[in-house]
């Protein structure tokens, strides 16, 4: 929801505005699997988990993790009850956290609400992680969403992780360019964003055509849609873009190393891709030869910082490149990933 001055009054006011502009509670659904309502044990955060009837551990599973929106409007039940028969019809689980940065419709200043989000990321990533340890996750088919308020949590944590989140999607969000400020050093240029918004939407349509400019200043990865209508949800938009990145977007992430031994200037690299690349093209910043290796291993003669480059062969695409910076001795991520 937007933001509103406070006071009881404007529950009335907000009330009024989602029957106007299809603020929809979804209806319980009638499923062949139960919902079940989580404690992740590291936070002690709650989360509500769906996984579909026909679940396979033999085979590996996307995974949708979906944000509600301004609390008392949406919680993390509506999500997973909105979700779960898509999730059961698609092969796919669900993930509906119960958030703290979408209490109350007067958001507080920025530091309260990143202090709000940092733990919400927290218990975002845990409970991934928590789900992960118990079911065949695919690691390259994990997606974050959300719904009004939502946005704030798939902002912050899906920018900051995107060696977690294979695509974002926006739907109605709301967004403010204070909350994000600490995501911009960790931004990937080549992580798939959506944003949906409606052509009648009083609540949001402002906010995200602002998020979508903050996007191309930062040269990230946004796709805009507009429709016809109000403030509605969207769950299946948001599922055909995801297996659309998955389909016609690849994934290729560079990931160092530091290299065993007595070696301080020496790093390995590995790539992570899906599809998975068949050739590769590495060139270590430093004006030495090319390797073709998958894992290349190299040893710099130089300390200092230094931009990787990949162009790594997918099917029959054109090659696929990425960079990253790194510092050696000891390779750290610099700049993680840069833009070409």
């Amino acid at each position: 929801m937007s933001r509103l001055e406070p006071g009881w009054r404007w529950l009335g006011v907000v009330g009024a505005l989602c029957g106007l502009t299809g603020c929809q509670v979804p209806i319980n659904p009638k499923l062949p699997a139960p919902t079940r309502l989580v404690t992740e044990p590291f936070t002690e955060g709650k989360y509500y988990l769906y996984v579909p009837s026909d679940y396979n551990p033999e085979q590996r599973w996307p995974l949708v993790v979906t944000c509600h929106g301004t609390v008392p409007w949406d919680i993390a039940k509506f999500q997973v009850d909105e979700w779960s028969p898509l999730a059961e019809d698609k092969g796919f689980l669900v993930l509906a956290p119960k958030l703290k940065g979408t209490h109350g419709d007067f958001l507080p200043p920025p530091e309260k609400q990143i202090e709000r989000q940092r733990a919400d990321e927290r218990l975002i990533l845990a409970a991934v992680t928590h789900v992960k340890a118990g079911y065949n996750i695919a690691t390259d088919q994990v997606f974050i969403t959300g719904w009004s308020a939502g946005g704030y949590a798939v902002l912050f944590t899906g920018l900051r992780h995107p060696d977690v989140f294979r695509a974002l999607a926006l739907r109605q969000a709301n967004f403010d360019r204070r909350y994000v400020k600490p995501c911009v050093p960790l931004l990937d240029p080549h992580q798939p964003i959506y944003v949906l918004y409606g052509s009648l939407d009083v609540l949001a349509t402002d906010e995200a055509k602002e998020a979508l400019e903050w996007m191309r200043e930062h040269r990230l990865a946004a796709w805009e849609h507009e429709i016809y209508g109000s403030h509605r949800r969207h769950p299946k938009l948001a599922y055909d873009f995801f297996t659309k990145c998955v389909r016609e977007y690849p994934w290729l992430r560079i990931e160092a190393y530091e290299r065993e031994g007595d070696l301080p200037l020496a790093a390995r690299f590995r790539v992570v891709g899906s599809p998975v690349p068949t050739a590769f093209a590495w060139d270590f910043g430093d004006d030495s030869s090319v390797s073709r290796e998958a894992t290349p291993y190299h040893e710099y003669t130089e300390p200092g910082t230094y931009r990787v480059k990949l162009a790594a062969r997918i099917g029959k695409r054109s090659p696929v490149k990425r960079t990253i910076e790194i510092e050696v001795p000891r390779p750290s991520f610099g700049e993680r990933y840069a833009d070409e």
